[in-house]
C-alpha cells in the first residue's frame, strides 16, 4: 500500500496538487515512525502463512492506519 500511495503523491505533484500529496507523505512517515503497523516486508520476513503470527499486519490494516493519519 504505501508503493501505492507514494504513486499517487507523484501523480498529485504532477497536476499540481502538492499540498495533498504532502499530507499522504506525512501520514506515511508517521505511521512508519510509530512502527505500530508494519507489513511482513517491512519486518524482513519472507510471504508465508505465519507472517501474520509474526505480527505483521494486512495491507488493508496498514490502509486503514495511514488513512487514519490523514
Amino acid at each position: 500500500p504505501i508503493a501505492m500511495f507514494l504513486s499517487a503523491c507523484m501523480m498529485l505533484d504532477h497536476i499540481g496538487e502538492k499540498e495533498i500529496s504532502d499530507k499522504i507523505r506525512k501520514a506515511i512517515a508517521e505511521v512508519i515512525e510509530e512502527g505500530k503497523v508494519k507489513t511482513y516486508d517491512m519486518m524482513k520476513l519472507r510471504g508465508s502463512a505465519d507472517v501474520f503470527e509474526k505480527g505483521a499486519c494486512t495491507t488493508q490494516e496498514m490502509t486503514d492506519a495511514v488513512i487514519q493519519k490523514l
